[in-house]
């Protein structure tokens, strides 16, 4: 079977890699399907490549873990998007919170979501991922929270330096899907903390420091994947 790829795809393959006609590569649907493959035409914008025998492989990991994010600064969204993937989140939701410092109108909020989009697929590539996590439409806090599922069977966790909790001291079952909470930069106020703990959210802290939005959602990703994940 031959497929013929987008032009992004097929700059990234004949101009950036500089593969030729000929050349072996991987191929994978975003749903768990990953193939041998190789170059049939080395056209840098409709690149075709033939589909050989399927990978038996599975690089997803058996927890689960949805990141909401409050929206942070271009740069450091950006970071949190890909790396999220690389640790193998199931999905990213993107929050406007009260203390989110940057604010779109819809127009560039769509185009900033097909950014987003465009960084999942290419982390996805990078590390080998099976399945594409989901990315949700970026929504305002309280819409998100009222669309949660508060019957389901879910570890609900808001990270917050004041936490009771330590990440460390929860129990996490793997079976059971994570929601991680975590808040743009300068966190959340408190009538979203207590908006979240009342949806049953549980507030959690990260050790005696206060970390960047960026840095605490990706702490918390590596903390859950070492207790009930894949690491």
């Amino acid at each position: 079977m031959i497929r013929t790829l987008d032009a992004r795809q097929s700059h990234h393959l004949v101009r950036v890699l500089r593969l030729a006609a000929g050349a072996p590569v991987e191929g994978f649907d975003g749903k768990g399907a990953r193939f041998d493959a190789r170059i049939e035409r080395a056209d840098p914008k409709a690149c075709a490549i033939r589909l050989l025998a399927p990978i038996a492989a599975c690089t997803e990991s058996p927890l689960a873990i949805t990141l909401a994010q409050g929206i942070s600064a271009a740069e450091r969204m950006d970071w949190t998007v890909e790396k999220a993937v690389e640790l193998g989140a199931h999905a990213i939701q993107p929050i406007v919170c009260a203390r989110t410092q940057v604010r779109l109108d819809a127009q560039r909020l769509q185009r900033r979501h097909e950014h987003w989009a465009r960084i999942v697929e290419a982390a996805c590539m990078q590390c080998g991922r099976d399945h594409l996590p989901e990315l949700g439409v970026p929504l305002a806090f309280e819409r998100w929270l009222a669309a949660t599922d508060r019957r389901a069977a879910r570890t609900r966790i808001v990270l917050d330096p004041r936490g009771a909790v330590r990440l460390a001291a929860l129990r996490v079952d793997a079976a059971q899907p994570v929601d991680l909470l975590v808040g743009p930069e300068g966190g959340f106020d408190a009538t979203e903390l207590e908006a979240a703990r009342a949806a049953g959210f549980q507030a959690v802290r990260l050790g005696p420091r206060v970390l960047r939005t960026e840095t605490a959602g990706l702490a918390a990703i590596a903390a859950l994947q070492a207790i009930a994940g894949d690491f």
